[in-house]
């Protein structure tokens, strides 16, 4: 019994003491932002919302933002069999972002992602599949955001 928990244990204090930390944590952020405004697809903006939010309070921010958001997702067939019934579906999803700061100098920048996949016979399946899709490119595209407004700075 001890023989299987011991490398456990083991592995346990090892990641406890390599210095991880997240990459994306509050800490050592230098900006805030103030107002968040969304436009457009509501699964998409409701994952960048929850996510932009521990970025609302920071007390020693240097520069403080206001965002305009606008995501729009777009589905093509990308290819028919022979009876004219799709096989293969593509995604893409783009995310406009207005980077209003004190000082009237705006940026906007637009991220974009892709990707296809297969059509299935289960429809339940097929559109939990594209909301996971959906959702895992938008945490790419927050990640995309975040490290756009930390090298503006």
């Amino acid at each position: 019994m001890i023989k299987k928990f011991l490398p456990l244990c083991i592995f346990i204090l090892f990641l406890n003491n390599c210095g991880y930390a997240p990459i994306y944590s509050k800490k050592d952020q230098n900006f805030q932002i103030n107002k968040i405004e969304t436009f457009g697809e509501m699964k998409v903006n409701k994952v960048l919302l929850n996510r932009l939010k521990i970025y609302k309070n920071n007390p020693n921010a240097k520069n403080t933002f206001d965002l305009i958001i606008t995501s729009k997702s777009t589905k093509t067939t990308t290819t028919k069999d022979k009876k004219g019934n799709p096989t293969q579906f593509s995604i893409n999803l783009a995310v406009n972002i207005k980077i209003l700061e004190d000082l009237n100098n705006d940026v906007e920048v637009v991220f974009s992602e892709s990707n296809t996949f297969d059509n299935s016979n289960n429809k339940f399946d097929l559109r939990k599949y594209e909301d996971n899709l959906i959702k895992n490119m938008t945490e790419k595209i927050f990640s995309e955001i975040i490290l756009f407004i930390q090298t503006k700075n």
